[in-house]
């Protein structure tokens, strides 16, 4: 049609460049930008997906930093613990030589000077071992913050009290199981705790403590407490032992969590190169094509002249 006031196939043409240029556009922001979700290139419906796995991959990874925080400090309890079996168990057999009514007091007097060193030694392990500034072995329970969201569960791990003075009245989960509160001369029954008070020097008797082997009769006392103690401290570490397995299970899960939930942000926001290179070099055909046909359309009004020529 031969006609000047609208050409039809030039305005055809400049909304295929139009829409081309947008896609070009979308496809060269995500190119640049490695995401499908940025300024310019996200998709409705995709966005709030994306940044909510990108969110809990986030926590995932924040609670696998917190567990692996929280299995070095249970492996210090459990170093420390049997540490402190270890020498229970040779107070024990220290207990068990003094009590023998043959030995001289000065005999006795060498073993109580160990017996009262190791006591002494547990105390300072039981209340100065600490871990970020935390002490690790009074009974503090160990809460791992595990996130994804507010209704995420904590792992809570129930931490024994070490401390060779403590007993019943002074709380629960002792690893002693000590019912008692130890008394002078290593009296207080036989599930009292040990007490680390000092006894000053007396005449030929050096100075000692309260938990005792400088007679037979005060060695036996502490032998009876510690047949029963050694057991527990046994119990115990192996239950700290269990506990740091349970956290490197819960590692070993939230790990292959956080990667999944990462691939899944991944898969839904990152851009796929090879897709979209060749979206941009179709587009690009296109956009030549057209303009190409825009030239040609526009042209066509010369033929208007040669008729009034």
């Amino acid at each position: 049609m031969s006609i000047i006031n609208y050409n039809y196939a030039s305005n055809a043409a400049a909304n295929v460049i139009t829409t081309n240029e947008r896609l070009m556009d979308k496809t060269m922001a995500r190119i640049s930008s490695g995401t499908k979700v940025g300024p310019g290139s996200a998709d409705s419906g995709r966005y709030g997906l994306y940044t909510t796995m990108s969110t809990e991959a986030k926590e995932a990874r924040a609670a696998l930093a917190s567990l692996n925080s929280g299995l070095a400090r249970m492996k210090l309890v459990e170093s420390t613990a049997m540490t402190i079996h270890k020498m229970a168990v040779r107070m024990q057999e220290l207990a068990v030589l003094a009590s023998d009514t043959l030995l001289t007091d000065h005999d006795r007097y060498g073993m109580d000077a160990e017996f009262g060193s190791l006591l002494t030694e547990w105390n300072r392990l039981a209340t100065q071992t600490n871990y970020n500034g935390t002490a690790v072995m009074t009974g503090t329970d160990l809460v791992i913050r595990m996130g994804e969201g507010a209704g995420a569960a904590d792992m809570t791990i129930v931490v024994d009290d070490w401390r060779p003075d403590q007993n019943a009245a002074n709380g629960a989960n002792l690893a002693t199981h000590a019912i008692a509160a130890g008394q002078a001369n290593s009296a207080g029954g036989a599930t009292a705790s040990l007490s680390d008070t000092a006894v000053v020097a007396a005449g030929q008797v050096p100075e000692t403590l309260e938990e005792t082997l400088i007679t037979a009769a005060t060695a036996e006392l502490s032998r009876a407490k510690l047949d029963g103690i050694v057991p527990h401290l046994g119990a115990s570490v192996q239950e700290v032992s269990g506990d740091i397995q349970a956290i490197e299970f819960a590692i070993e899960a939230t790990a292959g969590m956080a990667v999944s939930k990462e691939l899944s942000a991944s898969l839904l926001g990152d851009t796929d190169y090879a897709r979209d290179t060749a979206k941009l070099a179709a587009q690009q055909v296109i956009s030549q094509a057209a303009t190409a046909i825009l030239a040609q359309a526009n042209a066509r009004s010369a033929t208007v002249l040669t008729l009034l020529k």
